[in-house]
């Protein structure tokens, strides 16, 4: 379940190949990032009173009481990575709106069929004004984490 525009929507069941790529990217940031951010998986964020999405990576500013006190807030959060492998529509259409008005600066959206991940950066209103695709052996990086590039193919490797 997760809040959008003040109704409770219930999510679609995680499947292997989905929670597979959820571990590997939890696995591949932590590594990556060290004590430089906070991994939050598959946990809330709070984009204003009426939304509260739970994306399937976070990546946030570190925190010394880890969100304890209250979740995390759009001004928390560098980057949001979203993981389709039935979800693809909802993500695309509904979600990554929500993260461009909340002016969170980066989203990926692995899309696991097609094994592609969509890059979204320059949020603007309700859109994002630029997308990359990257796939096979090319590199998804970041500029907000400090350089951060991690190969597609080892991100959606099945």
């Amino acid at each position: 379940m997760e809040l959008i525009d003040g109704e409770i929507l219930e999510m679609i069941p995680i499947g292997s190949c989905h929670a597979a790529c959820v571990n590997r990217l939890n696995t591949l940031l932590t590594r990556r990032l060290g004590d430089r951010a906070i991994i939050s998986v598959q946990n809330p964020i709070r984009l204003n009173d009426y939304s509260e999405p739970e994306p399937d990576i976070a990546v946030l500013q570190p925190c010394a009481d880890f969100y304890a006190a209250a979740h995390p807030s759009a001004e928390d959060v560098l980057l949001v990575i979203e993981v389709a492998e039935t979800s693809l529509e909802y993500d695309r259409e509904v979600k990554i709106p929500r993260y461009a008005q909340a002016d969170i600066p980066e989203v990926w959206l692995l899309d696991v069929q097609h094994e592609i991940v969509m890059v979204y950066t320059q949020p603007r209103h309700d859109a994002y004004q630029m997308t990359q695709i990257v796939r096979g052996a090319e590199l998804v990086q970041t500029a907000i984490l400090g350089g951060l590039a991690i190969r597609a193919d080892e991100i959606l490797a099945q």
